[in-house]
């Protein structure tokens, strides 16, 4: 009887053993650095493991504490920053550590240049001032005296840029842009056909004549005369000139006249006979 009571007491011991909870594995902590592509401060970072936020210490590495072991999901994100996420495998009361690359949101860069031509026999290198550089549609830029010009934002990737300025060709020059990073071009032009602008006109006596008369431009090799119907023309560059209309026999007559590249300016002069 008392050997079948000892049997009862250990089954329903085993019983008990068999049905007790296994005991629990103590938590641990998971350590994380970011690093941020490029090295700059980052700007509101959040780092989570496990669901719970990281707090930051004096060295700026994140800790998260009372995470269960086992694999342990990692979340960081910064302003500016791509998120990242990576797992990491934590031991029963023990610490994990990982290091999270923080790569930045693809963005413009800048394109620095210098626009230059070629000058003289030697072919020296010389500035080109008040060049336009587009971006598309757009007045990105200006050279200034030195040829030096900064596109402030452009890409990332290939960017076209066109070159056009008084004086030169216009030209489209293809350069890279990093994201986020700059970008340098030198920019050398070629010296564009002059565009000048036409003078014509016709020279008369007071009576409606026309008249054989010396065209000159003041200050210039520019002369011409008049054919016999008194009518006359001029190619020059532009400009603002002094313009004097000469004849046997009349007072001379001087006019101020401004043209630009293309234009045309027309005159029609009446000459006064001189006085005996």
């Amino acid at each position: 009887m008392k050997r079948c009571a000892m049997t009862l007491v250990l089954a329903l011991l085993g019983t008990t053993a068999l049905a007790a909870p296994p005991p629990a594995e103590a938590p641990g902590t998971v350590w994380i650095t970011l690093r941020p592509q490029p090295s700059l401060a980052l700007k509101n970072p959040r780092v989570q493991a496990g669901g719970k936020n990281a707090q930051a210490d004096s060295k700026g590495a994140f800790r998260v504490d009372g995470i269960a072991a086992g694999w342990v999901a990692i979340q960081a994100s910064a302003e500016g920053y791509q998120a990242v996420e990576r797992k990491v495998l934590l031991p029963a009361g023990g610490q994990a550590s990982v290091f999270l690359p923080l790569e930045r949101i693809p963005g413009p860069g800048t394109v620095k240049g210098r626009v230059l031509r070629l000058e003289g026999r030697d072919g020296t290198k010389v500035p080109v001032a008040n060049v336009e550089v587009r971006v598309g549609d757009k007045v990105a830029a200006q050279s200034d005296a030195e040829g030096l010009f900064v596109v402030p934002e452009a890409g990332p990737g290939p960017v076209s840029l066109k070159l056009t300025g008084s004086g030169v060709r216009p030209q489209e020059e293809m350069v890279v842009v990093p994201s986020h990073g700059e970008a340098s071009v030198e920019v050398l032009m070629q010296k564009g056909e002059e565009i000048r602008a036409w003078m014509r006109g016709r020279v008369r006596s007071i009576q409606g004549r026309p008249i054989v008369a010396t065209v000159k431009v003041d200050d210039t090799r520019f002369k011409t005369r008049t054919r016999p119907t008194g009518d006359f023309e001029l190619r020059l560059p532009a400009g603002r000139y002094r313009v004097t209309f000469e004849a046997r026999g009349y007072v001379p007559q001087t006019k101020t006249v401004d043209v630009g590249a293309g234009d045309q300016a027309l005159f029609y002069v009446d000459l006064s006979p001189q006085e005996n």
